[in-house]
């Protein structure tokens, strides 16, 4: 039997319903398969930093992966009972100043029910075999679990099926792979410590490191390095007690045992993320150690990347020619995160008495650093990602005088800089600017400044909406009251806060990007380059 799709996802972990999702709201269906079962619980990622908060925030799930996890707000480091630096996560500059503690298969659960409801269905038990792609699809075979062949013919094939990927293997994708041989186990089990449940507490010893955090229900995760690279394969009490006991003070009287698993460090990084009708997102190009946090995060940001351009080229709103600037924004990226994780778990699981002694005065310096923490807390929180070297992005910012209201110290987000999040009003009171932003596509945001007549402000829309050609939404910003009459799309601004934010002293321009990053600003009202904005995109009307 042959189906036709126009896009098939292959993994429904994080990274591909993150994909399934943005597609879906912006209109494009996909096709989801996953070689699992559907009450396969993987517990393996369990922190979601104040990116992906957002991002889930604009999914409309941010607030009930909240309640359902475990809020962390610091990072304490200890050699023994000294405590050698406490790094604060809450310095991010996000509405979401928290580092979410929370098991890989809730955060999975919410996402499923969220597909589910926008009309995406998961076929589990269910694995690419084979492909082979042509100038204008992909034709795939598909094995289901009771053994049935299926072929299946796409317009897109996106590869979110893991590390092992076969999508990457059967493309011919070749990948950069480095083994770190650092072992690890890993697991979560019920004990009393007298520990604060609001944060992480990482302990090294001269044998290796124990980091522990917080999980719901009471429960605590240990993550232990291995002497070798020959952890056990299912760790058993007694291993996380030995390790607990030799490496920190706490009470080692670990029970109750939910969940473990060990693995070895490995890293790999695919040489590109597109090759033709083939996309590769998550694990699938990308893979690492776990310390810091950063790999459910990072494949969540590819799918959120990939997803909008995706959905204007399958609509026909864009030339394939679009989809190039994912590899070209993401890659760089990916590599970023995985040398920098490299980096970290080789420092942090260094056991020579000079590497030891280095960690030590570092992370004693960097706690007495107020402007380091800020800087390693955007960084964990994934703030400090931008695609200001993308050339679908570009200003015409003079850094205009500054006026009685504005803040000297706020230049504003650059083109290809994440968006910042402000309070504004409309007649129903307060409303954050990322609510505002949340309906798929671009937004056009103008600010006033100190232009307050109404006349003028609704002279501006129709250039607006015209510029934007249907691809988004207008909205303006005063920093006076609202006008006597209602005109839609207008926000008031009167503490100067979002102008402030966005370093605006004079009317001007914001584009956002459907991914949240400014594609455009400019300190005039000009209207053509926006209108150049979606010319350089590649997008129709």
């Amino acid at each position: 039997m042959t189906t036709k799709a126009d896009v098939l996802i292959v993994g429904a972990g994080p990274t591909g319903l993150v994909l399934a999702i943005d597609l879906a709201r912006r209109g494009v269906i996909p096709r989801i398969i996953d070689a699992g079962r559907a009450d396969h619980r993987e517990s393996r990622a369990v922190s979601i930093v104040a990116r992906s908060l957002e991002m889930l925030d604009d999914l409309g799930l941010a607030q009930a992966a909240i309640e359902r996890g475990v809020p962390l707000h610091t990072l304490n480091f200890y050699q023994g009972t000294t405590t050698l630096a406490e790094m604060d996560v809450t310095a991010v500059d996000s509405p979401f100043p928290l580092d979410l503690c929370i098991p890989q298969w809730q955060t999975v659960t919410l996402l499923r029910e969220r597909a589910e409801e926008l009309g995406v269905t998961i076929e589990w038990d269910t694995r690419l075999v084979g492909q082979q792609a042509g100038e204008h699809g992909v034709t795939v075979e598909l094995q289901h679990g009771d053994g049935r062949s299926q072929r299946c013919e796409t317009g897109w094939l996106i590869g979110a099926d893991g590390a092992h990927s076969t999508v990457r293997e059967t493309a011919g994708i070749t990948r950069e792979r480095a083994d770190l041989k650092r072992g690890f186990i890993l697991g979560d089990v019920a004990v009393d410590w007298p520990l604060t449940r609001d944060r992480f507490h990482v302990y090294f010893d001269a044998s290796g490191l124990v980091a522990v955090f917080p999980m719901i229900g009471g429960y605590w995760r240990i993550l232990a390095s291995a002497p070798d690279d020959r952890p056990p394969a299912t760790p058993g009490l007694d291993d996380f007690a030995a390790y607990v006991a030799e490496r920190t003070p706490l009470d080692s009287h670990v029970r109750d045992l939910q969940w473990s698993s060990s693995f070895v460090a490995r890293e790999s990084l695919a040489d590109r993320l597109r090759h033709g009708r083939i996309l590769l997102a998550g694990d699938a190009a990308h893979s690492h150690s776990p310390v810091g946090g950063q790999g459910m995060n990072t494949g969540m940001q590819d799918a959120y990347n990939l997803g909008w351009k995706l959905a204007l080229v399958v609509t026909g709103r864009a030339e394939d020619s679009l989809l190039d600037s994912y590899q070209a924004e993401r890659w760089p990226i990916v590599k970023a995160v995985v040398d920098a994780t490299s980096t970290t778990t080789k420092v942090a699981t260094g056991t020579a008495l000079v590497a030891r002694r280095a960690r030590r005065h570092a992370l004693r310096l960097f706690g007495r650093l107020n402007p380091v923490q800020q800087r390693l807390s955007n960084a964990f929180g994934e703030h400090l990602v931008h695609y200001r070297d993308s050339d679908l992005v570009f200003e015409r910012w003079h850094e205009s005088q500054a006026r009685a209201w504005s803040d000297v110290a706020c230049t504003g987000p650059e083109a290809g800089e994440l968006v910042r999040d402000a309070y504004v009003e409309n007649r129903e009171g307060p409303v954050a600017l990322r609510h505002i932003l949340r309906t798929p596509g671009h937004h056009l945001v103008l600010f006033a400044a100190d232009t307050t007549d109404s006349a003028t402000l609704a002279a501006w829309q129709p250039s607006a909406h015209e510029a934007m050609a249907g691809h988004g939404e207008v909205h303006v910003i005063t920093r006076g009251h609202l006008p006597h009459d209602p005109m839609d799309g207008v926000f008031a601004d009167l503490r100067s806060e979002a102008h402030n934010r966005y370093g605006v002293r004079r009317p001007s321009l914001y584009l956002i990007r459907p991914d949240k990053y400014v594609g455009f600003r400019g300190d005039s009202v000009d209207f053509a380059p926006v209108s150049d904005y979606f010319r350089a995109l590649g997008a129709r009307p």
